[in-house]
């Protein structure tokens, strides 16, 4: 996380669901402790921008939604995640 700045907004949104991944669980589920807007406070980005990112993942097939909140997120294709996160 320490070169965000050279990031992408894809690739700072994958590099934060990949740290999230290794911090809290070790399923398939991640349970994001943050909202959005908290989030893309986090990385330095705009609601909007993180919620784009998100939805681009999810329309790749990468991750799905859980819950009508859609703070839980299943990682359906880990390794495809992995490869947006060049610095990784």
């Amino acid at each position: 996380m320490l070169l965000l700045g050279r990031k992408t907004a894809l690739e700072r949104v994958a590099a934060f669901l990949l740290e999230m991944d290794r911090r809290l669980t070790p399923t398939d589920i991640i349970a994001l402790p943050m909202c959005r807007r908290d989030i893309a406070d986090y990385l330095g980005l705009t609601l909007e921008t993180v919620s784009r990112a998100l939805s681009n993942l999810h329309g790749r097939g990468i991750l799905g939604f859980l819950g009508p909140s859609q703070r839980q997120i299943v990682l359906l294709d880990r390794p495809q995640l992995a490869s947006l996160d060049l610095q990784n």
